[in-house]
């Protein structure tokens, strides 16, 4: 059932794609990560049984768009920016929200122009200089949960360490934390199902934009060392960074640095919890954890769904491509292509090479890399010198919230060793 207003100019659109997709002999059916409840059951689940349907299949959900499922033909598109545009965020939406992300909508050399100037904040050497702080965090929240005797690891843990770690970076102030993480991640909760006419989602987005607006006119009288501050110091063409501008990478920079690490962190931990012989493997031999973070990448990446535009009409392998069509690809998928990585739904901590896609590929490759990997690695080796052993509490409230990033709603954890069965 289509929510929200498909026009009827993307209907037309829909059935020439359609009619395209059938005429090459491509696969046309309803895969819809915007609506179809699979997707808050399974979200990872059910991209990778996309797999099944081809390399290239054509879906009639909302207003229509390809989906491309392998490895190699994810690699050409992402490093075909020209041809490939990244200009709208929701290809498989029916009524996109009017969000314009900077950099991320943008195309070189625009792109590359914004986002030389962000590249800094996030470099080898800055993330370095944040590693006591995450330790720091990680080694007080994991505490805290011993004493407990449990948590539930997406609100006391995984959404938590992003926010300590970065919140203050980002010029905001820790003691708000949960509330700015709740309004700052609610908008990847809204789409046509749920708030129609997109209502919800315009106050999420001017909350957090009112915050970073209060902090430019206090930084603007009191510099501080953090982000803002840095980006008033910035130039682009020659010129000061605008407001707006500094506004729009402020609320980027937010986003991308709370919920998606938070996102493969609970993947992981619900995996660990279940899996006793790993958890060991991580408690007995320290050495292991740079492989599981990597492996978690692949198996869990936070955001598994991207979206590109079709500049020019293009014969892509044989299919037609016209100039407007929406592509949406599966990162996740294409990260367990059997041609790549042999055994893909096997956890490997010793999988060499591991080629994975958890951060895209090409110009607009999340800049985040270096911080998400440094997070997962703290997380995992300081908790489990706190708490060797835990296993899964009640789960029947868990559920996931699906944008183009994926998060599990809850996840209950206990403290010691399950009974057994």
């Amino acid at each position: 059932m289509n929510h929200g207003p498909v026009t009827l100019a993307d209907a037309d659109a829909d059935a020439d794609a359609e009619a395209r997709a059938r005429d090459a002999g491509v696969p046309v059916t309803n895969f819809d990560p915007e609506c179809d409840p699979a997707f808050k059951e399974d979200p990872l689940g059910t991209i990778l049984a996309a797999q099944q349907l081809g390399d290239v299949f054509y879906s009639t959900a909302a207003r229509g768009f390809w989906v491309i499922t392998r490895y190699d033909l994810y690699k050409e598109i992402s490093q075909d920016p020209a041809r490939y545009s990244n200009c709208e965020t929701f290809t498989f939406y029916r009524d996109p929200p009017p969000v314009f992300h900077l950099p991320a909508n943008l195309d070189p050399p625009e792109h590359t122009k914004v986002r030389k100037l962000i590249t800094p904040l996030l470099s080898p050497a800055a993330v370095k200089r944040l590693e006591p702080r995450a330790r720091a965090s990680v080694a007080t929240i994991a505490d805290e949960v011993a004493a407990r005797g449990g948590c539930d690891f997406m609100a006391d843990v995984a959404l938590r360490i992003p926010a300590e770690v970065f919140l203050e970076h980002m010029g905001l102030p820790l003691a708000g934390a949960d509330e700015i993480v709740a309004t700052r991640l609610l908008p990847a909760k809204l789409n046509a199902s749920n708030d129609p006419g997109g209502v919800q989602l315009a106050a999420a987005v001017a909350k957090v934009r009112g915050m970073f607006e209060e902090v430019l006119a206090d930084r603007r009288r009191r510099p501080a060392d953090d982000i803002p501050t840095y980006l008033l110091s910035q130039q682009l063409d020659g010129r000061p960074l605008t407001d707006e501008e500094i506004v729009q990478l402020c609320y980027t920079l937010l986003g991308t640095s709370l919920g998606t690490t938070a996102s493969t962190m609970a993947f992981l931990f619900k995996l660990l919890a279940e899996n006793q012989a790993l958890r060991r493997r991580v408690n007995d031999t320290p050495q292991v954890v740079g492989g599981l973070v990597e492996e978690a990448l692949r198996c869990f990446p936070a955001i598994p769904l991207v979206s590109r535009t079709v500049q020019g009409d293009v014969d892509f392998h044989g299919i037609t491509w016209k100039d407007g069509d929406r592509l949406l690809l599966l990162l996740s998928a294409a990260s367990a292509d059997p041609d790549l990585f042999p055994s893909p739904e096997k956890m490997d901590p010793d999988r060499l090479p591991n080629r994975h896609l958890a951060f895209g590929l090409g110009p607009h490759r999340c800049a985040g890399a270096h911080l998400a990997r440094m997070e997962l690695r703290v997380l995992v080796e300081e908790w489990h010198r706190r708490i060797p052993d835990y296993h899964l509490g009640d789960l029947c409230g868990l559920t996931h919230e699906v944008s183009v990033a994926v998060r599990m709603t809850t996840l209950p954890l206990v403290v010691g060793q399950a009974a057994a069965p």
